[in-house]
């Protein structure tokens, strides 16, 4: 295995891989384990491309790792989740330079990032926020997104 320079010789490493391979100008293919999926554009304005964009992958994996994360020490607490939700939105600082716009200047990085998880369970406000709060500093993709993005992250328990 891997280590990283910040880990000991104490802790556990571990390196994902994927193999990514170009299909055509809209498409690659990526091979995950025993999975593979498409990737489309690296970021598609019209939203009727045949597959996600990569922006919309990044979007997606950052609220699967909150849904699941939270589903996962919600029931290590004995917490009871009857559904569970997120909407995730990005927003390109400079859109412009992506789209190679003569003149335009700054970046096309993902300036901000809001997501909400919806939850209805049976437990209480304080509860869902202490899982909240250590679905959060558990967070592989939270920890690494917040290092470069202004990331605006909320529960929101329904009924």
């Amino acid at each position: 295995m891997n280590e990283s320079p910040q880990q000991g010789e104490d802790q556990p490493s571990h390196t994902w891989s994927v193999r990514v391979s170009g299909i055509s100008e809209k498409e690659s293919k990526v091979y995950a384990g025993r999975t593979t999926f498409s990737v489309g554009k690296q970021a598609d304005f019209t939203g009727d491309g045949a597959h996600p964009s990569a922006v919309e992958l990044l979007l997606g994996a950052l609220g699967g790792d909150l849904v699941n994360g939270f589903r996962r020490l919600a029931e290590k607490r004995g917490i009871k989740i009857e559904a569970i939700e997120s909407v995730v939105s990005g927003r390109l600082d400079n859109p412009l330079v992506f789209l190679g716009v003569v003149g335009a200047e700054g970046s096309p990085r993902l300036g901000s990032i809001t997501a909400t998880v919806y939850v209805s369970a049976d437990a209480g406000q304080s509860a869902l926020q202490e899982v909240w709060r250590a679905t959060l500093e558990g967070s592989p993709l939270v920890r690494t997104l917040e290092l470069s993005t202004t990331l605006s992250l909320s529960i929101q328990p329904t009924a």
